[in-house]
């Protein structure tokens, strides 16, 4: 792996590669969009989980652009796409405050323009010689115990712990009142670290002020309480 030089690396970060705008910092590896200077490191981490483990570690979720995550964003504001809470149970947001609505959704999706998936170093995986892609579900009963990537994120947890993983690490590794736990969720610090110090509440609400989504106007009203409690929050 290339050692990472941090201030080359924050001299190019920009507003627009922050908010999945600018595609140029990208490489394709199997499939997927990735920074460039992620794919030696996470192609080093897949060799030894099926050495170790026989796991065929792979990628289901990598790079987001803004346009795709307004998409997403905006089904589930307007009840096109449904919006689950934390037991899996589908939401009536009928009866639902456009707040409540908001925080539902933060829980599982972020806001466009402040996904940590538009920076190219945040990926989401799985184990497919457990399971397939398309019947991956990403939620957490299978990372657990009888769950058929529990093997997977045990390693992982063992090799993030004694500083083997390559990099990588779990923002969402616990569930700090913001984002629900994503065990799936993997981040490679020593780019991700420079992007989300980077990323500040100006720039959060500079983002939202410019795009064109949903609840738009109650995001701006509780904006420095929605950064703190979904954005800065991680672990």
């Amino acid at each position: 792996m290339r050692p990472m030089n941090q201030t080359l690396i924050s001299s190019k970060i920009n507003s627009k590669i922050l908010t999945g705008r600018d595609e140029s910092q990208l490489e394709l590896y199997q499939g997927h969009l990735l920074h460039r200077d992620v794919t030696s490191s996470f192609q080093a981490i897949q060799k030894l989980a099926k050495k170790e483990i026989n796991a065929d570690l792979e990628i289901i979720s990598s790079f987001r652009s803004y346009a795709r995550q307004e998409i997403i964003w905006n089904k589930k504001a307007s009840g096109e796409r449904e919006i689950k809470n934390d037991l899996g149970e589908v939401l009536d947001i009928s009866s639902m405050s456009k707040l409540e609505i908001l925080h539902a959704i933060m829980r599982f999706s972020a806001i466009p323009g402040a996904s940590r998936h538009h920076w190219g170093t945040d990926i989401d995986i799985f184990d497919s010689s457990k399971k397939s892609k398309t019947e991956t579900q990403l939620e957490p009963i299978e990372c657990g115990p009888n769950g058929e990537f529990f093997e997977l994120h045990n390693w992982l947890d063992e090799k993030i712990l004694n500083d083997e993983s390559f990099g990588f690490y779990r923002p969402y590794a616990e569930d700090l009142g913001g984002v629900c736990q994503e065990k799936w969720h993997i981040s490679y610090a020593p780019l991700a670290k420079c992007f989300f110090e980077t990323y500040d509440l100006n720039m959060f609400i500079q983002n939202i002020e410019t795009g064109d989504i949903l609840l738009k106007d109650i995001i701006l009203e509780h904006s420095k309480e929605l950064f703190d409690r979904y954005i800065s929050n991680i672990s």
